[in-house]
């Protein structure tokens, strides 16, 4: 765990905090609700208490109106949506609000008193000092606490079992998920997509998935259990059903058998071209590498540097180039560079470049291949020219086509259709691209499904073996991903500069880098 400064704790206790209370037909509740909101959260300038009626229909909002202006209170905020946003949906224009307005903790409190408002101060004084990302009071600490307040044996049972289910497919250990007091911090919220979760009462299960999804550090502690006379407006079957089948597309979407764009980390990675570990074809060019045994490499879009290190293990000097410097000791050397502008320098003045899973996040990915030779001066005509080597995803892979004959087509968190991808190409368009761009293309090799990266273990390998072997019978089908090798054709400046191809009297107007684009 990384300490903090007394530096950062002291940030967060002068930061600002919201107290977000959701409401639905609580007419005859919520002035209850907060005559036991502690004394000193009103009026309070570091503190706003939000509350949102979602169209329940009675005098919700009024009746606490009413109360916040005979008690001079001014840190209330009481609004009322004209159409009901249902319990996730209602959330998500709180935690939206937290966001534009500048808080950085907010705390959800239903309007039904089902949950303690005495301990408010609890969850501020929790996150002052961890610094959590979510904090949750949780019922399921000591269940005969629980059962003696008044929860049915049947939702302690269900609680119990879906927790301990939850807890299994996610690798966390946490007592109870399914706790309505919670909180999270705005840098939590701005990292998940929170506002594509759902708008059913399975929405806090979902925020709970993205936090395991990132990495996220969770804090709980325990709190009384309070069955009253408030109306119940979860369907338990429907709920516990809900559950079991996020969990269960959270744990296919982590082992790479489905995608879902709910859990996706938006503040995650270094640039454009972030690698997240040694996969298949990862290993195949390191093979490439390896058969060519070059002293000088350019890797670029090195990502995490997880290529750049194997490489510069086996001896060779690497120069890597992204928008964010990878690790230290990932690269010899740096280069910050866009790979849409040109680059700083002259990529082929080195033995092998490298293009790994990064043309395909480019929106002009062949701007990028003939500014490559156009602005070289190291590509000359009789000089073997450094071999380059690209992997890229294929379009054609078996499970796209079987998506659109179906008529389904969705963008992924990674893989073929990674929401940050904005060119594909098949077998056929890629060589063509190559070839068009002026690159002789020297071997074209099918890849299979990544599954011992992805999986792990022997049933990883396996799949592995397998999806490999139908790659190779079938590449346009089987491949997931191609490796081409191939070299530059001298550029433009390389052709003019040379007299013998214009004749010995011709006269040669040197032109400027800058006007070679393409």
């Amino acid at each position: 765990m990384i300490e903090e400064t007394q530096s950062e704790i002291d940030d967060r206790r002068a930061s600002r905090i919201l107290i977000f209370v959701v409401a639905y037909q609580h007419e005859r509740l919520i002035e209850s609700l907060f005559e036991r909101v502690p004394e000193e959260l009103f009026n309070n300038d570091r503190i706003q208490f939000l509350v949102i009626d979602d169209a329940g229909g009675d005098a919700t909002a009024e009746v606490l109106q009413h109360w916040v202006d005979a008690r001079e209170i001014h840190n209330v905020s009481v609004a009322r949506n004209p159409v009901n946003q249902r319990y996730g949906g209602n959330q998500k224009l709180g935690y939206r609000y937290a966001l534009e307005a500048g808080f950085d903790f907010t705390i959800l409190l239903h309007g039904d008193g089902q949950y303690a408002p005495e301990l408010l101060p609890q969850f501020i004084d929790i996150w002052e000092r961890t610094g959590a990302a979510v904090v949750l009071g949780t019922r399921m600490g000591n269940i005969k606490s629980a059962r003696a307040g008044g929860m049915p044996l049947y939702k302690v049972v269900a609680n119990v079992g879906l927790t301990w289910f939850q807890n299994k497919l996610t690798g966390l250990d946490l007592t109870e998920y399914h706790t309505g007091y919670r909180a999270y911090s705005s840098a939590f919220l701005r990292r998940v997509p929170f506002e594509i979760n759902t708008n059913e009462y399975h929405f806090d299960t979902e925020m709970l998935l993205q936090a395991a999804n990132i990495g996220a550090r969770i804090e709980e502690f325990d709190i009384p259990t309070f069955y009253g006379d408030e109306d119940c407006n979860v369907d338990g079957v429907q709920y516990g059903t809900d559950v079991l089948r996020e969990t269960i597309r959270y744990r296919a979407h982590r082992t790479g058998l489905l995608c879902s764009m709910k859990y996706r980390d938006l503040e995650k990675g270094s640039g454009h071209y972030q690698l997240h570990g040694m996969d298949t074809a990862h290993v195949r060019a390191l093979e490439v590498v390896e058969a060519h045994q070059p002293q000088r490499i350019v890797d670029l879009g090195c990502g995490s540097g997880v290529l750049a290190r194997e490489c510069r293990e086996r001896g060779i000097e690497v120069t890597g180039v992204d928008l964010v410097e990878p690790p230290a000791g990932s690269v010899d050397r740096f280069e910050k560079a866009d790979l849409g502008e040109p680059l700083p320098f002259d990529a082929f003045d080195s033995d092998m470049v490298l293009l790994v899973d990064v043309i395909e996040e480019l929106s002009a990915p062949e701007q990028l291949l003939l500014d490559l030779r156009n602005h070289s001066r190291a590509l000359r005509p009789g000089v073997e020219a450094p071999l380059v080597v690209v992997v890229t995803p294929n379009v054609a892979f078996i499970s796209n086509r079987i998506a659109l004959l179906f008529g389904r087509f969705n963008y992924t968190d990674r893989g073929i259709l990674d929401i940050q991808h904005r060119r594909l190409w098949n077998r056929p368009s890629l060589r063509r691209t190559l070839a068009d761009c002026g690159y002789v293309i020297e071997e074209t090799l099918p890849v299979g499904v990544p599954w011992e990266a992805v999986i792990g273990g022997a049933l990883g390998r396996f799949l592995q073996h397998i999806t490999n072997g139908l790659a190779r019978i079938w590449p346009s089908a089987f491949a997931f991903q191609y490796l081409v090798t191939c070299r530059p054709l001298p550029g433009v400046q390389q052709i003019l500069s040379t007299r013998e191809q214009l004749g010995p009297n011709a006269e040669i107007v040197p032109v400027p880098d800058d006007e070679f684009r393409g």
